[in-house]
């Protein structure tokens, strides 16, 4: 009844709200008749141009508008922005970011509700305290152990979501010859292209080395995967990387990926607020992550 009040106060037409509304004209009609019958109070009178609000509906108008803004806002805290469209607050780091999240997605999609996609990028511990504080319902984050280094956050719940191995991007041969398969070793004494310091994938392979006897580092540091991979494919260095970040069907352009000895998988979870409900669209990405995770 609200919307219908609101939406003929703005359009100044019940024939131009039914139109924004998707409902007939008796049907707004019916709904200001109602709202009027409730009220005790005549909102509308009609005109030559339309409908125009009368003085009380006038002063009733701002008041309604801030109530359906709060409804607005509360059913996109919820998770459900309107009746058949959803909305998702998701927080990812590059690597699941890249196949793994938009396959899930469409996949979400095909189920005929329009979903809302609020994505945020960021290393682990900053996307644990946007979960923390409400920015974001879903964090999909690198599974750290609590030494020190890992992100400790009071109020948040993580579970397993997947573990892939580490894999070796490294530049493509010529044509006829084949890629030289390289040990944890040789991978130190090569020229490595790294993501930044601060990443949890960075801090995994620092783990890594440290626990084979060998130091890291790298020759080139960068901001996220897709420039690692530009940087292997210019011929300047080999990289370790999470093989879920790269399409498995097909090798990355100008790069050959390769098994690499030695490197433990590197586990991702799925963190939410612990004990707040999660929006139902939330349950179903982690469903549709579920599935990519057997496929």
């Amino acid at each position: 009844m609200l919307h219908a009040f609101v939406s003929v106060a703005r359009h100044g037409s019940v024939t131009a709200a039914a139109e924004t509304l998707g409902r007939t004209q008796p049907s707004v009609s019916s709904r200001i008749d109602g709202l009027e019958r409730r009220w005790n109070t005549r909102l509308f009178r009609r005109v030559a141009r339309g409908m125009e609000l009368t003085p009380e509906g006038a002063r009733l108008l701002p008041t309604a508008e801030t109530v359906l803004a709060g409804l607005d806002e509360l059913g996109r805290l919820a998770g459900v922005v309107d009746e058949g469209r959803s909305v998702l607050r998701v927080g990812a780091g590059d690597a699941l970011g890249r196949e793994l999240l938009p396959a899930a997605l469409a996949r979400l999609g095909r189920g005929g509700i329009e979903t809302e996609l609020h994505l945020r990028e960021g290393p682990g511990p900053v996307l644990l305290k946007a979960l923390r504080d409400g920015e974001i319902d879903l964090a999909l984050v690198v599974d750290e152990p609590v030494d020190g280094q890992g992100p400790r956050l009071r109020g948040i719940r993580k579970d397993r979501l997947l573990q892939t191995p580490v894999v070796l991007l490294q530049p493509a041969p010529p044509r006829g010859t084949t890629v030289r398969r390289l040990t944890l070793r040789s991978v130190s004494q090569s020229r490595v292209v790294s993501l930044q310091p601060g990443s949890a994938f960075r801090r995994h392979l620092e783990r890594e080395f440290a626990a084979a006897g060998l130091a890291f580092r790298p020759t080139i540091e960068v901001g996220n995967l897709s420039l690692v991979r530009r940087f292997v494919a210019a011929g300047l260095g080999v990289a370790p990387v999470p093989r879920v970040a790269f399409d498995a069907r097909r090798e990355p352009p100008g790069c050959r990926v390769t098994p690499v000895s030695s490197i433990g998988d590197v586990a991702y979870s799925a963190a939410v607020r612990d004990g707040a409900p999660l929006p139902a669209t939330v349950d179903r990405l982690l469903e549709e992550l579920g599935r990519s995770r057997s496929s």
